[in-house]
């Protein structure tokens, strides 16, 4: 592990001393945080997490800056250090919302280049999506068209579940606004909240399209360089070859790629595109302790009113707190709670080999950055609830305090796996098809009879892999390989009758990094139902929402019901 430790310049200093936002709180012992109690702590978080490299930044009210570094970024055992560089998922929907409010600004100001659609006379959070987008926003919804707005959409309120499986990594965000109108609402407008990736997509888009840059350009611009984020960026061709840019891990310990490659990462950018190191993500989380002031320049970065509308809960995630935390509501990017009797501004990040949290405690002063290069949200939320239970000097729950639900980039699971009966229906196989998620076609290994079917090569690949974890082949299951953002393929595992579980996953048929052996990568679990008439198969339903979607309470047919229907071919 290394440790090491900053003390801000007095300039700062003096600043905190003057700010109402950053009271001054108690201190720990010798006025440090990172002590070897706390260290000792957070290595076993990561043993216990299985953990390849963690870093990690404090910021203390006395203007005080440490670091600590644990574990490995490279397979090769080149050490983590606090200017390793790293992917930080979600943790990036606060850089978006940060970019609009920017923009609005630029805009009142009259700053803007481009001008607003025809009888649009102003930009701000109130202002209509389909008067800023007109011709281009619709949803399934009457309502969610007509009356949604950039409030709605990044507090996750539109009534649209993830539907994180429709897109490719070859779609541009334009893509995706002009296909909402395709996707299955499951909820009304601002009805419940649900975790929506595509909404910060569509705020990405906006910026883009009012801003006269591309948007991962505008963030690199107009905060980045501001905060003096020298080794940030969301364009990973800028870092892919950096010796400080870490390897990535699944929580088994097999290496996997960067999850982000350049060609698809506009399409992500405004929900979990940013690139940074522990060093740069703990001058954000100073931004965000100081409402958006940077403690450096007294230069506003993020506009007042926007840096209290995005801070404050919107939609309701848990409406039930616990002995560890508050209710947890959702802003703009970010959540807004207590944590042990300590008012909290929170977000995590989570994806493919990676996993991020930011801490902000606004009225003790004190900002906590956790970064890892292996995927595990909980696991990096431990540490930051570990770190602040020091802090404060509360006893440790040893890590069973459960956080608040994991608010991940990636998809995740909604049902566990199962390997229960096998299939009643007959003639599954076959191409499926759906206008807004695109079409696949479904091999069963039980009809694979010939080496030239198209499906035989998808079908031993997952035979390779089921042979490579010992385990033997199911003859129920469907395969198929689908290139989605998220995932490579997808494999079908009955449940019961016309119900499977359907697990999107990237298959590494040659392994990955030194080690061949093959494996897969599972993302996201959901339930796939098939639908038969008159003794044939006539299409499927991918249920996807987290919540009871209205259709499922109306009741019907699985084409009625379900949040993706997909005809077969």
């Amino acid at each position: 592990m290394i440790l090491h430790s900053v003390v801000a310049p007095l300039l700062l200093t003096a600043a905190l001393g003057r700010s109402s936002r950053i009271p001054r709180a108690n201190l720990t012992k010798n006025g440090k945080v990172l002590d070897d109690q706390l260290s000792s702590l957070i290595q076993d978080l990561i043993l216990a997490n299985n953990f390849t490299g963690v870093s990690v930044g404090i910021f203390s009210p006395n203007g005080e800056v440490e670091f600590g570094a644990w574990g490995n970024k490279t397979e090769t055992g080149e050490k983590i250090a606090s200017d390793t560089i790293f992917g930080i998922g979600s943790l990036s929907k606060g850089f978006l919302s940060a970019s609009l409010g920017i923009l609005m600004q630029d805009f009142a100001d009259g700053k803007n280049t481009t001008a607003l659609p025809q009888g649009v006379t102003e930009f701000n959070w109130e202002t209509k999506m389909h008067d800023l987008l007109p011709g281009e926003w619709k949803t399934e919804d009457e309502v969610s068209t007509r009356e949604a707005n950039l409030i709605d959409l990044l507090s996750h309120v539109t009534g649209l579940p993830t539907h994180d499986v429709s897109y490719s990594p070859d779609d541009s965000p334009h893509d995706l606004v002009l296909r909402m109108r395709n996707l299955r609402a499951a909820y009304e407008l601002r009805q419940l909240w649900e975790y929506n990736n595509q909404m910060f997509v569509a705020g990405s888009y906006v910026v883009s399209k009012f801003s006269g840059m591309a948007y991962r350009d505008f963030v690199e611009k107009r905060i980045m360089l501001p905060l003096n984020m020298s080794s940030s960026t969301m364009h990973p061709d800028r870092v892919s070859g950096s010796d400080r840019f870490t390897q990535t891990w699944t929580p088994y310990g097999r290496r996997i790629p960067f999850f982000l490659k350049e060609h698809s990462a506009d399409l992500i950018a405004g929900a979990g595109g940013v690139i940074s190191t522990a060093e740069d993500m703990l001058l954000w989380a100073k931004l965000i302790l100081n409402g958006g002031v940077n403690l450096e320049t007294n230069a506003t970065i993020i506009p007042k009113y926007t840096f209290d509308l995005v801070t404050t809960g919107h939609s309701i995630v848990t409406a039930q707190g616990d002995g560890f935390f508050s209710p947890t509501l959702y802003g703009l990017g970010w959540v807004r709670q207590a944590y042990r009797g300590h008012e909290l501004i929170w977000h995590n990040g989570g994806a493919p080999g990676i996993s991020s949290i930011c801490t902000v405690y606004p009225y003790d002063g004190y900002a906590v950055v956790v970064l890892s290069n292996t995927e595990g949200p909980t696991g990096t939320e431990a540490i930051a609830y570990a770190v602040a239970d020091h802090i404060f000097g509360l006893p440790s729950p040893s890590a069973s305090a459960a956080p608040p639900p994991a608010n991940s980039t990636s998809p995740e699971p909604s049902i566990a796996p199962s390997a229960a009966p096998s299939q009643t229906l007959s003639g599954l196989e076959g191409s499926y098809s759906n206008v807004a998620y695109g079409n696949f076609t479904l091999c069963s290994p039980a009809k694979a009879t010939s080496p030239t079917s198209q499906c035989a090569g998808v079908i031993q690949d997952f035979k390779k892999l089921d042979a490579a974890a010992g385990q033997p082949s199911n003859p129920a299951e469907l395969y198929s390989a689908w290139s989605r953002f998220w995932g490579t393929h997808l494999r079908l595992t009955p449940i019961s009758g016309n119900d499977y579980n359907s697990t999107l996953t990237t298959l590494y048929v040659d392994g990955y990094g030194a080690d061949h052996t093959p494996f897969e990568e599972p993302v996201a679990n959901f339930k796939i139902s098939f639908m038969e008439e008159k003794g044939k198969v006539v299409g499927l339903g991918f249920y996807v929402a987290e919540n009871v979607s209205w259709r499922v309470k109306k009741g019907g047919s699985v084409r009625d019901t379900a949040d993706a229907w997909f005809d077969k071919l």
